[in-house]
């Protein structure tokens, strides 16, 4: 099977959608039937509860209200706030619900739309639970059938040592002691709970009232992802960077991270051996299905790791149209770098974020490491889902990246905001711009308004 032929598998894990299947439906037509089409967002987003600069939601939104206003309901241009790090995999439903009514409370105060970020896929400060009721019902990083490893299992015995997750985003990051095993039926289906009980009951709530007072745009999309991808710390540009702190890594980012170091056994180690064990794979099988296939056997490694990481948000994308949000406002979320280089587990190939329940989301800079190639991305939708007219979700973007300022023409700005909604896009979400007044450049305010005025 070629890798971008994702159509062609249709195997996701029976426990996984046994689990979908229980999930409520009430409200589903009633939700989906109040949500208007064709609006187009341009999203500033807010750091989250423990990364990231602006992580005061209340006065985000009520900057963006001061700046920009209520956005009408009768628009089909708005600007909206990004609500970041709902914390599905290391918090409780009720700590993860009352951020998500937070949000919709401010949405409705201030008239400024809401884009909700879901973190699925890092566990970002799983081990700040210093209140016991916070933490998750089940702590992914401990449960034997939902971490990675860097190995198959030795006569079923399951690797004892597991890989944190290392990235740099500027500081070095480790999110969480573990990383998750997106092909694990038993993650999946725990993140699918998570996701229903902590953001999809208080939103299908919030969304039906929405409908009767005419307020339904107030809801700009959720992001069911986070450059969802499987670690392979063999990764070229990975080493490079370890190797510019002389083999010495340590973590800077998140808080209760500060000061652990990088495991170096662990260093040029591929990751998503557990992803494959927990879908019935093992070194015998894999190289049998390599030599029938005429592929190597790394090659199908990253082709299970792919559909690994294709299920797992399909799977969360569904578990939101069961209840009744519909397509073009959920969204996937992988980085689109595979349009110009190479696919691997690191930089997935962009199939894998195109699904019937979603609109494909990426992470798209190419002022910075993100690059990407438009036309090769709406080419890329465009086979993978058979649909003529491609819309697609720049669900991160930056208009500031640390200390470097992107924008500096107000007009060239707004250009590439135009153009990138002529591409396809359906909403732009840009992050790290707040406080808005010190971190988002005066010249990308500027193209933002003149961008509304222009409708």
């Amino acid at each position: 099977m070629k890798e971008n032929h994702w159509r062609t598998y249709k195997t996701i894990s029976l426990a996984a959608l046994a689990f979908a299947a229980m999930l409520p439906v009430c409200g589903v037509s009633f939700a989906a039937e109040s949500i208007p089409e064709d609006i187009q967002y341009i999203v500033l987003e807010g750091g989250g509860p423990d990364q990231g600069p602006g992580r005061d939601v209340a006065a985000n939104f009520r900057s963006v209200a001061r700046r920009f206003g209520a956005m009408p309901a009768s628009s089909r241009r708005m600007v909206a706030y990004g609500v970041q790090q709902l914390r599905i995999l290391s918090r409780s439903p009720e700590v993860v619900r009352r951020d998500v009514e937070q949000a919709l409370d401010l949405a409705e105060r201030t008239g400024v739309p809401v884009f909700l970020h879901v973190d699925s896929c890092y566990g970002w400060g799983a081990e700040d639970t210093t209140n016991p009721e916070d933490a998750p019902p089940t702590r992914f990083w401990q449960h034997p059938e939902m971490r990675e490893w860097d190995r198959f299992p030795d006569a079923e015995k399951l690797p004892e040592r597991v890989p944190r997750p290392w990235f740099n985003w500027g500081p070095w990051c480790s999110p969480a002691p573990a990383i998750p095993a997106f092909g694990s039926p038993a993650l999946t289906a725990f993140a699918s709970s998570q996701l229903d009980k902590g953001v999809l009951t208080p939103l299908v709530t919030r969304l039906q009232q929405w409908r009767n007072r005419d307020r339904e745009h107030l809801f700009a999309g959720i992001n069911i992802g986070w450059e969802v991808h499987v670690p392979d710390f063999g990764d070229p540009t990975l080493l490079r960077l370890i190797n510019r702190e002389n083999g010495v890594v340590r973590a800077e980012a998140p808080r209760s991270a500060r000061g652990i170091e990088m495991d170096r056994s662990f260093i040029g180690k591929q990751l998503g051996y557990a992803s494959l064990h927990w879908r019935g794979w093992n070194e015998a099988r894999l190289l049998q299905a390599a030599k029938q296939e005429g592929i190597s056997r790394d090659a199908k490694f990253r082709q299970l790791c792919y559909e690994s990481i294709h299920d797992y948000m399909e799977t969360l994308a569904k578990a939101c149209h069961d209840r009744g949000i519909p397509s073009d406002h959920v969204y996937t979320h992988i980085v689109a770098l595979a349009t110009v280089k190479p696919a691997n587990t690191t930089r997935p190939p962009i199939w894998t974020a195109v699904n019937r329940y979603s609109t494909a989301g990426f992470t798209m800079d190419n002022r910075g490491g993100a690059r990407f190639d438009l036309h090769e991305l709406v080419k890329q939708i465009r086979e993978a889902s058979g649909e003529e007219d491609v819309r697609f979700g720049m669900v991160e973007s930056y208009f500031r990246l640390g200390d470097q300022i992107y924008v500096d023409d107000p007009e060239q700005c707004r250009q590439e905001l135009e153009s990138m909604f002529a591409a396809g896009a359906t909403i732009q979400a840009f992050y790290g711009g707040f406080p808005l007044a010190n971190r988002t450049p005066e010249a990308a305010i500027s193209a933002i308004q003149a961008w509304l005025d222009a409708e």
